[in-house]
This record gives C-alpha cells, structure tokens and sequence, in this order.
C-alpha cells in the first residue's frame, strides 16, 4: 500500500508538469499563433481556471497523501521537510492564480475590448498596459510553479529513494 501511494504522488507530480509544460510551451504559443489574440485569448481563459484549480487540487491531494503515508512512518515528514514547504508554496500560488490574478486579468481585458469596441482607444490602451503587467506576474508565478514541480519530483522520487536504500541496507 505505501508504494502505491508513493507511485500515485508521483504521477500527480509528473500530470502536473506535464499540464504546465504543455499549456505553456506548447498549446498557448500555437492557439496564440494559429488565431487573432482576441480569439485566442478568449480560448485560453476557458482553459486556465481548470488548469489553475488542478494545480492546487493536485497539491493538496499530494499533501494529503503525504499525511497518510506518514501514519505508517514518522519520520518521513522530516525526510520530506523542504519538500512540504515548497508544496505549501506551490499550492497557495496556484489558488492566487486560480482566485485572484487570472480574474483580475480576465476583467481588465475585457474592459480593454468594450472600450476599444465603443471607440474608446486611449483609455482602452491604458488597460492593455495594466493587462500586459498581470500577465507578467501570471507568467512568472506560472514558472515559478513549474520550477517547483520540477523540484518535488526530484526530491520526493530521491527521499524516496533514499528509504527503500535504507530498508534494504538494514
């Protein structure tokens, strides 16, 4: 059983950086390249709330799973410390994505069309720049967690690692 849950918050891990790497790498750059950004960004706001909501739904069925298997071993929350700081981490960046910054960037740009449709170009530009600086902070928080990601596999798959060396040294 705790191999399976071992095995399970890997694959959570590894779904996760693959969501991030293809969104981000691959279905964002072709949606944006393949339409006007108008359209191609009203397709990627569909997307993002299911793949802001999965990251932090995923973090803590992780975090979760961490819980259980530390019933059976104690010391695993101090072999996995850092590891729980920066899922704590990753979760809390992905609901500040999911809850307030993509909100606040699907607002903006959509006042930034109402006013440009109705003619308004200079306020309207005024918007895209206050757009442009929520979706640099959304970028960079987006990066941040698919570092974090990255991290978590490698350090979680390693104590892991670690204790089955440990058990089959003893």
């Amino acid at each position: 059983m705790v191999n399976k849950i071992k095995f399970l918050i890997l694959l959570l891990l590894g779904i996760l950086a693959g969501f991030n790497i293809f969104l981000t790498f691959i279905l964002a750059p072709n949606i944006f390249s393949k339409f006007d950004s108008r359209l191609a960004g009203e397709v990627m706001n569909s997307i993002f709330p299911y793949y802001f909501a999965s990251g932090w739904i995923i973090g803590l069925t992780v975090y979760s799973l961490i819980a259980i298997l530390s019933i059976k071993n104690k010391t695993i929350i101090n072999k996995l410390k850092i590891p729980i700081i920066a899922l704590s981490i990753l979760i809390i960046s992905y609901m500040a994505l999911h809850k307030t910054v993509f909100p606040l960037g699907q607002a903006t740009i959509n006042k930034y069309y109402a006013l440009k449709d109705s003619g308004k170009t200079e306020v309207a530009e005024n918007l895209k720049e206050k757009f442009k600086n929520i979706h640099t902070i959304s970028s960079i928080l987006n990066m941040i967690n698919l570092i974090l990601v990255v991290f978590l596999l490698y350090s979680i798959y390693n104590k892991f690692n670690e204790n089955e060396k440990n058990k089959k040294a003893a």
